[in-house]
């Protein structure tokens, strides 16, 4: 008998290897096949669509008086701003004649780069700080663009206290957004994905959790659902988009399976994070 019970727990052992190396093949091989996906929305562009975009924004940073530097850190956007323009057009075709659009934030090449894709809409932007009351009039704007904007709202300075951060950047931006668009209006909002890949990667390496280390806040998906519903907005439709980082990694499958190792979640794992948001027609 005891003979017996030896033989079993063996087989049981070798059994259990078996299966353990079954389960680290699968979720190496799902690992794999995350990262792939990651870059879909990417891999799917049109390689002239890529290049006259860069094109363009040379064509822009060399009018603009921009070095090279500040050239090449613009081409870093030029992804994001393909896939923004497939969200921007399917409400563009909604819009009536008169079309009028805010895009938030002083000129520079993408809105060079707006004007001259999208030259039907009447195009306007801001020069003033976009954490206190806007001048601008009350439903005003069909649709207003807020892209890369509110990671870098700090809070407004406070006489009586400085300490912590309190995001009345984000809220007030919001709220006047609001106030200016017309009923049935949209914002496109998008901001880096605090919780990205690329952000744990940084962890792992031991740096700080940033996209980029100036900005003030980056937020994650849940935080900025929570916000845009308080201020009023519905929201038609928003996800994770992996666009700001392809060309510095290319390989996160060694996290993905990190991630699958122990459970946690693996999707909304993207650099960036689109949101289409609509005033609603009765406020």
């Amino acid at each position: 008998m005891f003979g017996f019970h030896r033989f079993l727990r063996a087989v049981l052992w070798r059994f259990q290897r078996i299966i353990t190396k079954v389960q680290n093949f699968m979720r190496f091989t799902s690992a794999g096949k995350l990262n792939n996906n990651l870059f879909a929305d990417v891999n799917r562009l049109e390689k002239a669509d890529v290049e006259l975009i860069k094109l363009k924004f040379r064509e822009f940073s060399k009018l603009r008086g921009y070095d090279e530097d500040a050239q090449q850190k613009w081409e870093t956007h030029i992804y994001r701003i393909l896939l923004s323009e497939e969200w921007i057009n399917e409400v563009v075709g909604t819009l009536p004649s008169t079309n009028m659009v805010l895009d938030l934030g002083t000129e520079n090449v993408i809105s060079d780069y707006w004007r001259f894709k999208l030259p039907q809409l009447n195009w306007t932007n801001t020069s003033f700080d976009l954490r206190y009351a806007w001048n601008l009039p009350p439903e005003s704007s069909h649709l207003i663009i807020c892209t890369e904007t509110v990671e870098h709202l700090a809070d407004p300075p406070n006489p009586s206290f400085n300490e912590g951060f309190y995001q009345y950047g984000m809220t007030a931006l919001l709220q006047e957004s609001f106030k200016v668009l017309k009923p049935g209006g949209y914002l496109f909002l998008t901001t880096p994905n605090a919780a990205s890949v690329i952000h744990l990667k940084a962890v792992l390496q031991g740096a700080p959790p940033w996209f980029f280390i100036n900005h003030v806040r980056e937020y994650t998906a849940e935080e900025i659902i929570g916000h845009v519903t308080k201020a009023g907005f519905e929201i038609v439709k928003h996800r994770d988009v992996h666009c700001m980082s392809v060309t510095a990694y290319s390989d996160y499958a060694p996290i993905y399976q990190l991630l699958l190792d122990y459970g946690f979640p693996v999707t909304g794992r993207a650099d960036d994070l689109f949101f289409l948001l609509r005033k609603p027609q009765s406020v």
